[in-house]
């Protein structure tokens, strides 16, 4: 099974160093949604390109997923 890696980019990157064993692109993608809710959790700053990207094996990104503050975060139900 292929490793993903998850950088949070919110004007400053960080970098995963580790990375996780993923299925494929649509679970790393589906792990990556889950980091984004927590990191709004953690840090509900407003701010439009704040987001995961989702690197492959080779570290070339396949997807993007935007971290949105914690009061959105509300509309979907999750408090």
């Amino acid at each position: 099974m292929p490793r993903y890696y998850f950088d949070i980019n919110d004007g400053h990157t960080l970098v995963d160093p580790c990375g996780l064993i993923c299925a494929n692109d649509e679970d790393a993608i589906a792990r990556a949604e889950v980091v984004a809710f927590q990191v709004s959790l953690d840090k509900p700053i407003t701010g439009p390109q704040r987001h995961i990207a989702v690197l492959n094996n080779s570290r070339d990104e396949i997807s993007r997923v935007a971290i949105y503050s914690k009061p959105a975060a509300k509309r979907f139900g999750h408090f």
